[in-house]
């Protein structure tokens, strides 16, 4: 079968190697596709369109479409709401490009979803500052989660006490009692201290406290503190609102009533606490204690860098007095126990010290909890007018030894038989001397690392005990 296709030339067509020719425009009015079996179909060719370059008739006499606004290299940032700003020709128009409810060009048919956006930022506005890390808004979750239930707890709490004074014989008085102390105190501190805290802020321009500044990216302490205030103020009548309407709604059955608070104190309780629990996780608190130091110095010297407030965080947990010391070769930071030393290798440490010294250490055996068998360990040992720079490298010295002894089971051997014989001291001194060399050659590049990340470096927060010191006398 032969057949002859002609379609119209065009200027603008790809410059393919078709299998037909082109004709010329005169004689493109109308064609004719022959075939074998002689019949004939007639066409317009203007119909003709191949798959190359298609377009639409109608595209062909449609102008150029408008050009939309021109976007300008000026954002906005404020209030919760991101916007930029955009000329059209005629004039400057500033445009919400997060989603915020910047313009107030309501179309009628998310007029309902743009108010609710601008509700939500007003509430927003009101409960959270303006200025906060990233991690903020995870902790006021949980601590709504915690303030609410433990302020129910208060209420179910004060409900059972009106019933053991003899305030539970009419089936209305304990809920009229626990509603009326709701508004009596929550109402109270409700108008006390959610206008004070907006005051207060005003008056006072920073906070000490840690868990606020942790949040705090810029000098806005005062403003973290005062939304602090109302969020716990609120929160808790929240709490006062919950428990009041579980009373209400038992308060015609009296049986279920007086077995409320059995039922609903420990999942309140268990509620209560891992909202507590888990807001603690979210506060990347930058100051340094005793067990966040250690944290930091064993991530040195197993990766050779300093992991970020947030990092610590996740690997810090409760110490319960069963959990403590459950690390081969656990470090103490205080004076040397009678009942636990190790009498000729703490005589040697004792003695070695020079005026030049601020710390030293030994190994010591203490009992873990109730547990009667000792457990090996590692005592620091800090002089008085030791500063923060002395305790990091004291830290660091005592982590590279027990990195050396948690390599090597000899020394527990040893010291566990009560071998302390000449071989072992000197070996002791020799590990001394080198974790210190070590930990001094690491100092500079360390703290350069945690100052860095914003380490509070001039102070280390001590326990009590470990805040026990020694003198060095001459004599």
């Amino acid at each position: 079968m032969q057949s002859t296709l002609n379609p119209i030339s065009n200027s603008s067509s790809h410059q393919f190697q078709l299998p037909w020719k082109y004709a010329k425009p005169s004689q493109c009015v109308s064609k004719t596709l022959k075939f074998t079996s002689k019949k004939t179909l007639t066409f317009a060719a203007n119909s003709l369109r191949t798959s190359i370059n298609y377009e639409p008739e109608e595209s062909l006499n449609k102008g150029p479409e408008p050009a939309g606004p021109t976007k300008l290299p000026v954002v906005v940032r404020g209030s919760g709401r991101v916007s930029r700003y955009f000329w059209d020709g005629n004039c400057l128009q500033l445009i919400s490009v997060d989603g915020g409810a910047s313009s107030f060009r309501f179309e009628s048919d998310d007029q309902f979803r743009k108010l609710f956006k601008i509700c939500s930022l007003t509430v927003r506005d009101f409960f959270i500052p303006k200025q906060v890390s990233g991690n903020y808004m995870g902790y006021v979750k949980w601590k709504f989660l915690h303030r609410l239930f433990s302020s129910a707890l208060q209420v179910l709490a004060t409900q059972a006490m009106f019933r053991a004074i003899g305030i539970g014989h009419s089936h209305s008085l304990p809920a009229a009692a626990a509603l009326n102390w709701v508004m009596k105190d929550g109402l109270g501190r409700l108008l006390g201290f959610t206008i004070f805290p907006w005051c207060i802020d005003v008056i006072i321009p920073y906070d000490q406290s840690a868990v606020h500044r942790s949040f705090a990216v810029a000098d806005n302490l005062g403003e973290i503190s005062a939304k602090a205030q109302i969020q716990t103020v609120c929160f808790d009548n929240l709490g006062l609102m919950l428990a009041a309407s579980l009373n209400m709604l038992l308060k015609n059955n009296q049986r279920l009533q007086a077995g409320l608070p059995f039922v609903v104190y420990p999942i309140f309780s268990a509620i209560d606490l891992l909202g507590i629990y888990q807001a603690l996780k979210h506060v990347h608190l930058q100051t340094l204690t005793k067990d966040r130091l250690e944290i930091i110095l064993d991530k040195w010297i197993e990766s050779g860098h300093v992991p970020s407030p947030a990092e610590v965080s996740k690997d810090e947990g409760i110490d319960f007095l069963w959990s403590k010391g459950r690390q081969m070769w656990p470090i103490r930071i205080g004076c040397i126990n009678p009942k636990g030393q190790i009498p000729k290798l703490s005589m040697m440490a004792m003695q070695s010290l020079s005026g030049e010294d601020y710390y030293f250490m030994c190994m010591e055996i203490f009992c873990r909890g109730l547990a009667r068998k000792g457990q090996l360990g590692i005592l620091l040992c800090l002089r008085e007018g030791a500063s923060s720079t002395d305790i990091i490298l004291g830290m660091l010295q005592a982590c590279y030894v027990r990195k050396a002894l948690q390599l090597s089971s000899w020394w527990m051997n040893m010291v566990v038989a009560g071998d302390v014989s000449d071989l072992v001291l000197n070996e002791w001194f020799k590990l001394n001397e080198d974790s210190k060399q070590c930990a001094k050659r690491d100092m500079c590049l360390l703290n350069e690392q945690m100052s860095g990340l914003g380490w509070a470096m001039k102070n280390i927060l001590l326990s009590t005990q470990e805040r026990v010191r020694y003198s060095f006398v001459d004599d």
